[in-house]
């Protein structure tokens, strides 16, 4: 089902390709301005003490060296108030484009489910309205979710910093776990409430509910821990970068000129892998995107697929019942949800 949405909007790997672009633009924008903003006096403090401190006696080497003195510069407190900023604009950016991107997925897919013939085309209309409203009526939730994330994601990095040091103690290394474990859940839980934002268009929190009170009262708990797509999707981009980087491995060795120096055959490989692995994401991820979608849409209205796309919903049925032959699969209706349109 996930590979018919995407094969039918193709236009949504082009979306994830811009989304891929326009982080990497924002990336080298973020480094120039960081390295700028950094390179100011204010931001750092300097400390200058006598090397003269540390050695005794009258000799003629100990007055040869009582006249250097050594500097530090330490992090000044504006440094520090605008380095956790700008680091956390870094983040958050990212999690807002990456977020923004799966409730464009998720709009898409709940218009093919509801509305095959108004998701059936390259840019169709349901791309292009999804893209709008996650990026205008849906961007409120988007942020909010996101920040929750960047924030959690430098209090973990700070204190997994601090936690190398010894004298940092055991307190430390408990909380940087209890905050990790932390930040796996509420990205776990935005995964499944940004699907309800795009499909639906309910806000953050309602979306939360929403989406954690259907999968309680349907008992699929268990399939949401047994969702193993993302692993495997993920699984499947390694192997195509590493295919990929073999390959570009093979080239350098059949040209002389490369071949003949040193390290750039290692450089080749390095940038076919990385090139594979960021490619082969961009579609992987729409997939996982549309999987987690479909499996919400499935929970809440097996029926309407049934109606929509009989074939698909056939096949879906039977492996269903295969899989998952103790759950329910009847009963739940698009009563009281409406199609964010």
């Amino acid at each position: 089902c996930a590979i018919a949405v995407v094969k039918t909007n193709f236009g949504l790997v082009l979306l994830s390709f811009g989304a891929t672009v326009s982080f990497l633009g924002y990336s080298v924008i973020w480094v120039l301005a960081f390295g700028a903003a950094m390179n100011k006096g204010v931001m750092w403090t300097e400390t200058t003490y006598d090397s003269s401190d540390a050695f005794g006696g009258d000799d003629d080497w100990t007055m040869a060296s009582s006249s250097s003195s050594n500097s530090n510069k330490d992090l000044s407190a504006l440094g520090g108030f605008v380095g956790f900023f700008f680091i956390l604009s870094f983040y958050w950016t990212h999690e807002v484009i990456k977020n923004v991107v799966r409730t464009t997925v998720a709009g898409v897919v709940g218009t093919w489910w509801f509305s095959p013939s108004e998701a059936s085309s390259f840019c169709s209309s349901a791309v292009r309205d999804s893209f709008f409203r996650s990026t205008t009526y849906s961007l409120g939730s988007i942020c909010f979710g996101s920040l929750i994330v960047a924030v959690l994601h430098i209090i973990r990095n700070s204190l997994r910093r601090t936690s190398n040091n010894r004298d940092a103690g055991i307190l430390r290394c408990m909380a940087h776990c209890i905050l990790a474990y932390i930040e796996a859940l509420v990205e776990y839980f935005n995964k499944w409430a940004f699907i309800y934002c795009g499909i639906y268009g309910y806000s953050y929190v309602e979306a939360g509910k929403r989406v954690m009170n259907l999968f309680k009262t349907r008992g699929w708990s268990t399939i949401i821990s047994d969702n193993l797509i993302n692993r495997l999707l993920g699984i499947m981009c390694l192997g195509i970068g590493v295919l990929i980087g073999l390959f570009t491995l093979f080239v350098s060795f059949l040209v002389e000129e490369i071949e003949s120096q040193s390290g750039w055959a290692g450089f080749g490989f390095f940038i076919g892998f990385v090139m594979g692995l960021v490619l082969s994401g961009l579609m992987m991820g729409l997939l996982a995107n549309a999987v987690d979608s479909i499996i919400v849409c499935y929970a809440e209205c097996p029926a309407e697929f049934g109606d929509s796309h009989p074939e698909l919903a056939g096949g879906m049925q039977r492996t269903w019942s295969q899989a998952w032959s103790s759950l329910e699969l009847t009963g739940q209706t698009a009563a009281g949800l409406h199609l964010y349109s």
